[in-house]
């Protein structure tokens, strides 16, 4: 009886993920040595600064972008082929994207610096720590952008590269900062010298296959601005949900809750692996796809196999909570019941993500504002009978939260891939 054949392009996916796993295994091995590193060495009190400038910096990051990537995926994945088109695309891009980075400094600096000195940092300090975080954002602006044109270009083996040397790099700058002067700002610091390697190396490489001496695409910035439109109030809404248990803690906890809830962050980043498979072989892939019946194939698909590998980090998390545990050091050991609760509601954002992720990717976002006053209400009614000053508090408050989030996403698929047919 003969054993049927396995189609090429199955061995092809398959032998691109694994290679790419593989790498990215190695990837995530540092970053999770590097977040060891941190979390272990660092005094409670400026884990915390870490953390709430971490999560600043995240929310600046993403309030610069908006909907900038969305159209950079959906533009690209059409004119990635044209050098001229393809640099007058990421030249558009990028011009926007500074001029939103402009209006997120100037709305989240305050706050961060507020946030800080309420948790016991001084101003001069404050101070310091705020340069830092800037001097990062500057450098993740530019990459936010250069990135797409290795991707759309499937140049998987040189985006590993990278990765593997910005991790390498990061290791090694904390590692001379721990022997130096280590705090809260020498570990900010290590990571805004990272993205200022990779800005340099992605130039670069981008110079390979774009014009960078174009002028700016007025069709693309319309297309963009639209995209922008229809993305902002998501964007800020869903950036403020995601640094909100931050927030809460930093208003209604402690320093101590604050590193906590950071500590076990940094367990969860584990499921970094699967986005960075999903964002460098799987989206752009997905965004190239013309075809209705493959983008419904590969939606589950991609889905499916998400759902897979979740399922299987939850069961060694339950099965090995004090193995876990035992990373982070012994100031967080008593947090079993805490860990299981945010490896969960990670996995669940993730998931929610991914959604998102596919669905953007194809620029499928109209009427997707609908999750605001949706998660708004239902957020209000969580905040009147939640105990929030607590991380067990705020896990639950986040897990119930993503109720609206993944019936709208449900509901943008549905409507992407029903009208695809019509286009």
């Amino acid at each position: 009886m003969s054993v049927p054949s396995v189609p090429s392009n199955v061995v092809h996916w398959i032998k691109v993920l694994s290679k790419f796993v593989s790498a990215q295994i190695l990837v995530q091995a540092l970053t999770l040595a590097s977040g060891i590193l941190i979390v272990r060495t660092l005094e409670q009190q400026q884990y915390a600064y870490y953390t709430i400038a971490n999560s600043m910096l995240s929310t600046m990051n993403i309030l610069s972008d908006s909907g900038i990537s969305i159209g950079l995926s959906a533009i690209g994945g059409k004119v990635w082929q044209d050098r001229y088109r393809f640099g007058q695309l990421i030249n558009t891009a990028m011009r926007l994207r500074y001029f939103l980075a402009a209006i997120s400094i100037s709305v989240v600096t305050p706050i961060l610096i507020w946030i800080l000195i309420r948790n016991g940092a001084s101003i001069g300090y404050t101070v310091l720590i705020t340069i830092v975080v800037l001097l990062g954002l500057n450098f993740q602006l530019t990459t936010g952008v250069l990135i797409v044109v290795p991707r759309l270009h499937s140049q998987i083996s040189r985006i590993q590269n990278l990765d593997i040397l910005s991790a390498i790099s990061r290791l090694i700058f904390l590692g001379l900062g721990y022997l130096t002067f280590w705090n809260a700002t020498v570990a900010i610091a290590s990571g805004s010298l990272v993205s200022g390697l990779q800005r340099f190396v992605l130039g670069r490489l981008a110079e390979e296959n774009i014009d960078a001496k174009v002028s700016n695409n007025q069709e693309d910035r319309k297309f963009i601005l639209t995209t922008i439109k229809h993305s902002l109030p998501n964007s800020i809404f869903f950036c403020i949900q995601g640094q909100l248990g931050i927030f809460l803690i930093s208003i209604f906890g402690s320093t101590q809750n604050i590193a906590e809830l950071g500590a076990l962050g940094r367990i969860a980043v584990i499921f970094t692996i699967i986005n960075s498979v999903m964002a460098t072989i799987i989206l752009p892939s997905f965004s190239r796809c013309q075809s209705v019946v493959i983008l419904r194939r590969r939606y589950f698909q991609i889905l499916g196999i998400f759902l897979l590998f979740g399922i299987l980090i939850i069961a060694y998390v339950y099965i090995f909570p004090e193995q876990i545990l035992w990373i982070v050091g012994n100031k967080y050991s008593h947090l079993k019941n805490e860990l299981f609760m945010i490896i969960f509601v990670t996995f669940i954002s993730s998931f929610l993500g991914m959604m998102t992720s596919l669905n953007l990717a194809k620029g499928w976002v109209e009427y997707s504002w609908i999750d605001i006053p949706m998660k708004l209400i239902l957020q209000i009614f969580l905040l009147m009978n939640l105990d929030i000053s607590t991380i067990k508090g705020v896990m639950i408050f986040s897990l119930l939260s993503q109720i609206s989030s993944f019936l709208v996403s449900i509901m943008l698929t549905y409507r992407g891939l029903s009208n695809y047919n019509k286009i």
